[in-house]
């Protein structure tokens, strides 16, 4: 687990008992929220780190040999009234999250800077209010590597490619060769052409990635 980490860190990682807290950055599109899974305010990287007790859990951070996207979720217990507001009202999706770990000295004083240990991005956020184990939110994250399999779902005409790039006019006369009919190869006079063959191009459901 020394990997990556400082090297007291990682000397007080190998302690047998050791304190560590999580911090998430969570960049929602009107402003940033700095949270951690313990109590009381941690300050580093320039930023207060607020603690809500029950950032209630994060779930475990995996990794393997094959290159593939893992997810992660994080749960918070008891409805924060910043987080909810935000669970309901913002347009999260895709927006970065990223998961440090930070290791505690016996006055409970970070050890060095946390440690990234993983980045993604938010996929899902769900909001239970007076369910079994009482009000939580949930938010469940991506890794990067996960884009690589969501397509951009963009097409081949005029309209998609400004949206893309406002101005470019590569595409502005793809309309002209919808069903358009091309005599490929007939044979007219002063030719050598063997004969007429038509051909429709259809690109309406041409996609691109």
């Amino acid at each position: 687990m020394s990997r990556g980490f400082p090297a007291d860190v990682a000397t007080a990682l190998a302690q047998q008992h050791v304190a560590i807290v999580t911090f998430a950055k969570l960049e929602f599109p009107s402003g940033t929220v700095y949270l951690h899974n313990s109590l009381g305010t941690y300050t580093w990287g320039g930023q207060d780190w607020l603690g809500v007790g029950d950032l209630g859990s994060i779930s475990q951070v995996e990794e393997g040999l094959d290159v593939s996207p893992y997810a992660i979720t994080l749960t918070l217990s008891g409805l924060n009234t910043t987080i909810s507001g935000i669970a309901l009202t913002e347009d999260y999706y895709l927006h970065p999250v990223t998961v440090y770990l930070g290791v505690l000295d016996t006055d409970d004083v970070l050890i060095d800077t946390p440690t990234q240990l993983w980045a993604g991005f938010m996929d899902q956020m769900n909001v239970s209010v007076g369910a079994n184990g009482g009000d939580a939110i949930q938010l469940i994250a991506e890794s990067e590597l996960s884009r690589f399999n969501k397509s951009l779902n963009l097409m081949y005409t005029n309209v998609a490619q400004q949206e893309k790039s406002s101005g470019d006019l590569f595409f502005s006369h793809m309309h002209k060769i919808e069903g358009a009919k091309i005599d490929w190869g007939s044979k007219r006079p002063g030719t050598s052409g063997t004969g007429d063959v038509d051909i429709k191009v259809d690109v309406s459901n041409l996609t691109y990635t």
